[in-house]
């Protein structure tokens, strides 16, 4: 079972690295169409959230997209 999980943490490192590669693909790609840094920057991080946002969800349902107004500040 360890051997599992190790290939799994593997895989998944592999796998932030490849789509890290793609991200600055991309930004080269738009920055040479004109667009700005920041138009950029936005596309990645709006993509980053949906499946964010749908793992809260599956995982612990609507409260978990909740949290106390004590820890915003």
């Amino acid at each position: 079972m360890e051997k599992k999980s190790f290939l799994k943490g593997y895989f998944l490192i592999f796998m932030a690295g490849v789509f890290w590669g793609l991200g600055g693909y991309f930004v080269t790609r738009m920055s040479n169409m004109g667009v700005s840094s920041l138009m950029a920057a936005f596309p990645g991080h709006f993509l980053a959230l949906l499946p964010l946002l749908i793992y809260l969800v599956v995982k612990k349902g609507i409260s978990g997209l909740k949290f106390r107004r004590r820890v915003i500040l």
